[in-house]
């Protein structure tokens, strides 16, 4: 593992709050600082700017007045700002100057004369005051008028500028950062919430706790009502979960109870002559035992795959049906097949079998003298559907517990006994595999009105055999 630097250990060490902060206001220096620095750089050409204006507009009367004849060895400028003139001939010598200019020594050596005669503009050091000075030239014939203007005004313009950027900056940056600080805390304070709520639910739990929602219809909303949406899921998952536990335990233990109670009986006794009836007591218990756990493992499974089919493939549902109904010719009622129309559906195999398994075992348990399994085909909303039919001649189910026989564990009373009771789950099986196959199935009365119970199924079928 990669050891991070020093400033990258200090940055992963501050709080949401300070990063934020800490980020604006750098960018906010930045910002400033660059602003400063154009601002002094264009201030300084716009007053150039307007004192090579004024120092152009002498250079031009003086070429005029020269062109005109009007030359003299004084000339006088005719805008303000300008320093000082000369008028240089075609040798470099100086000719004419305005009061106060020197009259012997051109302010530009040879080099430079050149220069401003195509039209460049140069900055020279003062030789007098510690300042700069800034000359441009109009040239007429063979004579060069120079312009000599000082960038005095102009310099300390910038610097007074400068100084005010140098004093202001500063105390813009600092009433940024705090600024930024409050606002951000101020902002975070419905995350806190959302902490504090988190800390308090990891304390105490879920039940009847939820992170607080914020006013304020911004994301930090959105993300609380999502997060709660999220809790009470998993509240009803831990419920649903523990309520399960609860259930398999107490199941679990009726059948071990027994089991424990006939061997005890059966240690203390010794050999006894009614061991063969102990034996198929005791048989009767574990094959309570290993129904149960293989129903177990069937929602265990189906959980795990969060309601949807774990493989799809085409299965024949007549044949899948008469495959399981010829495994019960020596069950304890007659199990007969009264229609089967060629259907295919798409799904999992080992699921639909479990579905017929469960449906029928259900009924030859409580059936007095025959179940009937019938396949059919039809039509539901415009598409084409494959029906299961399972029916009993028993006693029937009330209709306000019919939709209760599909929950975890639940079983009518009269079906609590060891011999004929099952394990509460096959019904809960059976709803939670043909919801993952896109179907639904109820529980009716007999269509000939007579006693007993239909379990339907319907499915979406698949392509035509």
């Amino acid at each position: 593992m990669l050891r991070r630097s020093w400033p990258l250990r200090w940055w992963a060490r501050q709080s949401l709050r300070a990063r934020l902060t800490v980020l604006a206001t750098a960018l906010f220096t930045f910002a400033v600082g660059t602003g400063a620095v154009l601002v002094l750089v264009l201030q300084r050409k716009a007053l150039v700017r307007v004192l090579d204006a004024s120092a152009q507009k002498t250079a031009t009367d003086i070429a005029q007045q020269i062109e005109q004849g009007k030359q003299s060895t004084t000339v006088v400028p005719t805008a303000g700002g300008v320093l000082e003139v000369q008028v240089l001939d075609a040798g470099n010598r100086v000719i004419a100057t305005s009061p106060g200019a020197d009259r012997f020594v051109p302010v530009l050596n040879p080099d430079q004369v050149r220069r401003v005669r195509a039209g460049a503009r140069l900055e020279i050091a003062n030789p007098i005051a510690d300042t700069r000075l800034r000359v441009l030239a109009a040239t007429v014939g063979p004579e060069t008028v120079l312009v000599v203007t000082d960038l005095k005004q102009v310099d300390d313009s910038v610097r007074i500028l400068g100084q005010v950027a140098l004093i202001g900056s500063p105390l813009g940056v600092l009433l940024m950062a705090v600024a930024t600080y409050s606002v951000v805390a101020l902002t975070l304070r419905p995350v806190a919430s959302l902490r504090h709520g988190a800390a308090d639910i990891t304390a105490a739990g879920l039940a009847d706790q939820r992170l607080p929602v914020s006013s304020a219809q911004d994301e930090i909303h959105r993300l609380a009502v999502t997060l709660n949406a999220m809790l009470d899921r998993i509240d009803t998952a831990t419920k649903r979960q523990r309520t399960f536990v609860g259930d398999a335990a107490h199941e679990l233990r009726s059948p071990m109870a027994s089991l424990r109670v006939q061997l005890e009986v059966a240690q203390r006794l010794g050999p006894a002559e009614d061991l063969p009836t102990l034996i198929d007591e005791v048989l009767v218990d574990v094959g309570r035992l290993d129904r149960l756990v293989d129903d177990l493992l069937a929602l265990s499974r189906q959980d795990e795959a969060g309601g949807a089919v774990r493989r799809s493939e085409a299965v024949a549902l007549d044949e899948l049906v008469g495959t399981v109904v010829g495994g019960y010719l020596h069950a304890r009622v007659p199990v007969t097949v009264t229609a089967s129309t060629p259907v295919t559906v798409d799904g999992d195999l080992d699921g639909l079998r479990r579905v017929v398994i469960n449906l029928v075992d259900n009924a030859v348990r409580h059936a007095r003298t025959e179940v009937t399994v019938a396949v059919e085909t039809g039509t539901l909303a415009g598409r084409a559907t494959a029906s299961l039919r399972v029916t009993d001649d028993g006693a029937g189910i009330p209709p306000a517990e019919r939709e209760r026989v599909f929950d975890r564990f639940y079983r009518l009373a009269a079906s609590r006994s060891r011999e004929s009771g099952g394990t509460g789950l096959g019904l809960s099986i059976v709803r939670d595999l043909v919801r993952a196959h896109g179907g639904s199935v109820r529980l009716t009365t007999r269509p000939d009105g007579e006693t007993g119970l239909q379990a339907t199924v319907i499915l979406p079928a698949g392509a035509a055999r």
